[in-house]
């Protein structure tokens, strides 16, 4: 019988605010391997949104939002599924909807129902009202996570869900995004741990 041997790798937890990362601690491991001197903010677009604060080869602080879920299910499971039933996002409509939410992130949910008023009304294409909803949720995140990103250099892996919106997003506040292009972060993380607190991978 071959026998294998099985490692478990804990993850990280956060006190005040509470959070927790659960996979994502191997992308900030990963990208430590390819520049272990990184001072600054990894992005991660998904699901849930991670906002990591990486600073002499740790973290830092940590912040998570369910943006990506919530633009999933509304697009899925809400009146707005036909509204927003595109591949695509106009990028216009996108940008402007980021600065007005920016500027006034409180009526989030009022802005959620405007995307879809404004569609059966002005029979908007699909890809504006999945600009202007895409806009609006991560506008609001950025409101709230504005000292994860403002002034900070910011990293985001190329290949991650929603990486795209993310980096419009922050590149139109005049954010100089790092683009992580063909990296594995997570794999990368995964070697290093592997192969133990003094590996490197190329």
């Amino acid at each position: 019988m071959r026998r294998f041997e099985l490692s478990l790798l804990p993850g990280v937890k956060q006190a005040a605010p509470p959070d927790l990362m659960r996979g994502e601690e191997m992308q900030v491991a990963g990208l430590l391997t390819y520049d272990p001197n990184f001072d600054g903010i990894l992005c991660l677009p998904g699901p849930q949104i991670k906002w990591v604060h990486i600073s002499a080869g740790e973290i830092v602080s940590f912040r998570t939002f369910m943006t990506g879920e919530l633009f999933d299910l509304l697009s899925r499971d809400t009146m707005l599924r036909s509204a927003v039933n595109a591949e695509g996002w106009d990028r216009a409509v996108f940008e402007q909807t980021l600065s007005e939410t920016l500027v006034r992130p409180a009526d989030l949910a009022a802005k959620i129902f405007s995307v879809y008023a404004d569609s059966e009304l002005n029979a908007r294409s699909a890809d504006v009202a999945r600009g202007r909803l895409l806009a609006v949720l991560i506008g609001a995140e950025l409101a709230a996570a504005k000292p994860y990103w403002l002034g900070q250099n910011v990293a985001i892996p190329a290949d991650a869900p929603m990486s795209a919106a993310y980096a419009t997003a922050l590149e139109a506040q005049g954010v100089a995004v790092r683009h992580l292009n063909h990296v594995n972060l997570a794999l990368s993380g995964l070697i290093a741990a592997y192969r133990g607190p003094s590996s490197s991978c190329p």
